[in-house]
């Protein structure tokens, strides 16, 4: 079984192929190749030591770091960060869930409030009581797992989601 995430001894090995630090919670990492392949020049892309950052936020729990977000997708609940992978992870678990998208949507009290667009695995009317008992599923899962200003105010049953050519889910960050 392999773990999750990567061993905090890996971060400061100098002198390996991959060089990896963490700066203001953001994982950074230089190597003979990093940026090598960017249009323009990779010298701005690089900081003074030669480091990129990833944009992707790490966080050490156990001796191991954790993927939990990337920076430009933070929504602010009432100043507390939510990472939207965090809860699309949790609710990505539930059987009939295919993928989830979690973004911020504006609230004129806490800044902002979470919610997620869903794609199950098999269309559900929406006036069926399993759509009900889908939706409560997943909420009870996020109340169960994440604490309580990360938890979807609103859950939308969706067809698809926006995906890259790369097979990744399209963020649009306000």
């Amino acid at each position: 079984m392999s773990s999750k995430g990567f061993p905090e001894n890996l971060v400061g090995q100098q002198g390996t192929r991959v060089e990896l630090k963490i700066a203001h919670g953001s994982l950074r990492i230089r190597s003979s190749g990093t940026a090598r392949c960017y249009l323009g020049t990779a010298e701005r892309l690089r900081d003074h030591e030669g480091f990129v950052d990833t944009g992707d936020i790490v966080e050490l729990r156990e001796g191991r770091y954790y993927f939990i977000g990337r920076r430009g997708g933070i929504i602010n609940v009432g100043g507390l960060k939510v990472h939207p992978e965090e809860i699309e992870a949790v609710i990505n678990r539930h059987p009939e869930v295919r993928m989830s998208l979690v973004r911020g949507r504006k609230n004129s009290i806490t800044g902002a409030i979470v919610v997620a667009d869903v794609v199950l695995r098999e269309k559900l009317d929406p006036a069926t009581q399993r759509s009900v008992e889908v939706r409560q599923e997943i909420l009870r899962a996020c109340r169960e797992k994440l604490p309580q200003h990360k938890v979807p105010a609103a859950i939308r049953f969706v067809p698809v989601l926006d995906l890259s050519s790369a097979g990744k889910t399209v963020r649009h960050y306000a």
